[in-house]
């Protein structure tokens, strides 16, 4: 998370409170220490030498204390045994030094204190200025957010605008930019859902529209002559059969897209080879499709750990969208192998007709063909190759396309890495 203006200031507010503080206490320490030692060596070298070694000299088994004045800073101290002086001593001197130190050392201190504090104030009183000035900004900004008649501006332009159509807020008020702005995203991710889901049930209304309309065809075709001919009758039920086929394909399509948008379908991963995988699917569609030339490279086992059924889902679909466009006799190949990252890339490649270079981009999107004719005789609804991709933007992974006109066209399954 970021952190605001304020609380940068405050913190800046903190480490100069906390470093004035240290600085003060160090210095005024360190000048006490000075002082007091020079007081003491001061009046140690004042001392008599004599009074203590006269002291030392004497058997005293007794003494006595006498002062003779009681000002703090006149008084004289004398010391003797029991009967005898022993020695005379007057302090006033050395102690009137030392208060005078001490009192140089109280002002020298409070000066220190004061001078500290005064540049510690000073720092603080700019960072607060500071503070000031972005409280008193959003203090302003709220209020003429706020205001009743900007409220009511921006509720009645929101109120006309229409979510199905290409509108957006305009209120031409600098203050409420960023509002605008957040709601103009939300309006373009309406109108695209939107645009998105009429774009579909257009288009599955489309192709359930061509099959239906055939079925109810070849019914009548069977309704007036089919009962007295033979070859009619066995040609319409033929029709009606790959009609039902393609209609019930269809209809399976769609409800695993309607699924997949809703959240309804889950993968179950589980560890399995890649490698054995794709030789399945291999040795499928030669058994299914013995009109092409069905070829596969794949000789390392790739463990993987991922849904079984769904990735064969969508391998199934780009070996059948390549025989759909892959002339007869043509070559088909299956290649299984790692990246030079680690990554899992399973491509299909075909020998066919190739996609132009403008219809590359829209491939994976429901119900786009590029030549509808030929996917319609191909019995294609433009929605596998829109199942392949969601199902490897489940696992993480994308769909990667290389085509080139009249040559063929390779979609490569492409899974990421997985962490140990």
């Amino acid at each position: 998370m970021r952190e605001g203006k304020t609380g940068v200031a405050t913190r800046k507010i903190l480490a100069t409170q906390k470093s004035a503080m240290g600085w003060t206490l160090f210095l005024s320490n360190l000048l006490a220490l000075a002082l007091g030692l020079g007081c003491l060596a001061l009046y140690y070298m004042r001392l008599y030498a004599g009074s203590w070694a006269a002291l030392g000299e004497l058997d005293v088994t007794d003494f006595w204390l006498h002062v003779t004045s009681f000002d703090p800073l006149q008084f004289k101290l004398t010391l003797g045994a029991v009967g005898q002086r022993v020695q005379s001593y007057d302090v006033t001197e050395p102690l009137a030094v030392f208060s005078a130190a001490y009192v140089s050392f109280l002002v020298v201190q409070g000066l220190i204190s004061a001078i500290s504090g005064a540049i510690w104030r000073g720092r603080v009183r700019q960072h607060l200025r500071r503070l000031t000035s972005i409280a008193e900004e959003a203090r302003r900004l709220g209020q003429e957010a706020a205001a009743p008649k900007k409220v009511a501006h921006l509720q009645e332009a929101i109120g006309h605008i229409q979510p199905t159509e290409a509108e957006r807020l305009h209120v031409a008020d600098p203050d409420l930019k960023g509002l605008e702005n957040a709601i103009n995203d939300l309006l373009d991710r309406m109108q695209a859902a939107y645009s998105q889901q009429s774009r579909f049930v257009s288009d599955a209304s489309h192709e359930l529209r061509t099959p239906i309309a055939v079925l109810k065809g070849y019914a009548d075709l069977l309704e007036r002559w089919g009962k007295d001919d033979p070859q009619v009758r066995d040609e319409a039920i033929a029709a009606i059969q790959t009609e039902a086929g393609r209609m019930s394909r269809l209809v399976e399509q769609l409800l695993f897209l309607a699924r997949g948008d809703s959240g309804r379908t889950k993968l179950n991963p589980a560890p399995l080879d890649l490698t054995d995988l794709t030789r399945e699917v291999f040795e499928e569609s030669k058994m299914i499709d013995p009109d092409h030339v069905w070829l596969l490279e794949a000789a390392e086992p790739i463990a993987y750990t991922a849904d079984r059924d769904m990735l064969k889902q969508a391998m199934r679909i780009l070996a059948d969208n390549a025989a759909k466009y892959t002339p007869t006799g043509g070559e088909i190949r299956l290649r299984a192998a790692r990246g030079e990252e680690g990554e899992v890339r399973i491509a299909v490649q075909d020998t066919g007709m190739g996609i132009r270079a403008e219809d590359a981009p829209h491939v994976f999107q429901r119900f786009y063909r590029a030549d509808p004719a030929r996917s319609r005789q191909s019995g294609g609804a433009g929605l596998g190759l829109s199942i392949a991709s969601w199902i490897l933007s489940q696992h993480g992974g994308f769909l990667e396309v290389y085509s080139w006109e009249g040559v063929g066209s390779r979609f490569t399954m492409v899974l990421p890495k997985e962490d140990k």
